[in-house]
């Protein structure tokens, strides 16, 4: 009766009450902070205490990514597709991403093939696949050598950079983020243009953008590039860029939330944050507007709730000053970004 009160004991372990939902927000925001070990460590926790958790399975493949284990990687998300864990189709991607970065192509050209073959697929999804159909096809017909971790500058990928070009314009945010993931692997110098096309490109995804912009920064490239996002127009350079994670206004705003919302639904705490730094990697380098963390912190639980399919709004509107239009303005743009730039799947934000 004491265990049922404190928490229940599985595997020598106490569990405590949202123990689950605590873990899957430290991992989320240790994905997001690219502490990928500290990442892995939460997910693997988490799958502990609910084996079938399918944003923890999912966690767990992105962190391997990330640190370079790829074949358990590759084990792991296939095993995700043939027991329906987690969306389909946002799991195949990861799973698709994996196997180019192996250099399986053929894998690629077999599973595609057979996605096609079995699934009705809308004209923009469809085009995104034969695009990477065409690609492994190519790779396959005409293979390049296995990527190196530590390429050397006069290694002739030319003709691959050049298709890895073409999916990062194609206006596919799937297509772009599996491509930026090959072009990771390359040597800078040899991909440094694709990078400037695609920064410029208005059809660019804004959050791959960031993403872009953060690997330069992690090269030590020593450049100043033009971004476009939003209709604006942006001369960056690159080493002046700031973490995000680390701004004293972005933490704030995410405190803000824990103290408003963690007691009483840290589950919808952790979906606000997840929001907010969504938010913040697409309108980079705009900072938000007002800086004032209580109104962000309200328009977030509000998104937060909509999202979730919870009436949040009428109560905040009711307990602040903010005028109800200027609170449903901001919660309006935090939905369009969200949808645009990110999609259902949380994980490909960080």
């Amino acid at each position: 009766m004491a265990n049922e009160k404190k928490g229940k004991k599985i595997s020598n372990v106490v569990l405590f009450p949202n123990l689950p939902a605590r873990l899957l927000e430290k991992g989320m925001s240790s994905l997001k902070a690219k502490q990928f070990k500290e990442s892995l460590s939460c997910f693997l926790q988490l799958l502990e205490i609910e084996p079938g958790h399918s944003q923890g399975h999912l966690g767990v493949v992105l962190s391997l990514i990330e640190l370079g284990q790829l074949q358990e990687a590759k084990i792991r998300a296939d095993k995700m597709l043939k027991q329906g864990i987690g969306e389909y189709f946002d799991v195949l991607q990861i799973y698709l991403s994996v196997l180019i970065q192996l250099s399986e192509y053929e894998s690629v050209v077999s599973v595609v093939e057979a996605v096609l073959e079995e699934h009705q697929l809308p004209a923009a999804q469809a085009e995104s696949f034969y695009q990477l159909l065409h690609f492994s096809r190519k790779m396959t017909d005409d293979p390049e050598p296995p990527i190196d971790l530590s390429p050397e500058p006069h290694q002739d990928r030319s003709k691959e950079i050049e298709t890895l070009r073409n999916m990062m314009t194609s206006g596919e945010i799937h297509n772009q983020w599996i491509a930026m993931q090959q072009l990771s692997y390359m040597n800078p110098e040899d991909t440094i243009a694709v990078y400037r096309e695609f920064l410029e490109n208005e059809e660019g995804n804004p959050g791959i953008k960031t993403m872009a912009l953060n690997y330069l920064k992690s090269k030590d490239i020593q450049e100043t590039v033009t971004l476009h996002k939003f209709g604006n127009t942006y001369s960056i350079n690159i080493q002046e860029l700031h973490d995000v994670y680390e701004d004293p206004f972005n933490l704030e705003v995410k405190k803000e939330l824990e103290d408003r919302l963690e007691q009483d639904n840290p589950t919808l705490t952790e979906f606000a944050v997840t929001i907010w730094w969504d938010y913040i990697l697409a309108i980079y380098p705009q900072v938000p507007e007002p800086a004032d963390s209580h109104y962000w912190a309200r328009a977030l639980q509000c998104a937060a709730g909509k999202l979730s399919g919870m009436d949040t709004c009428d109560a905040i509107e009711s307990e602040i000053e903010i005028h109800p239009e200027t609170l449903e303005k901001a919660v309006e743009q935090l939905l369009d970004i969200e949808r645009f730039t990110f999609g259902p799947n949380k994980f490909q934000g960080y």
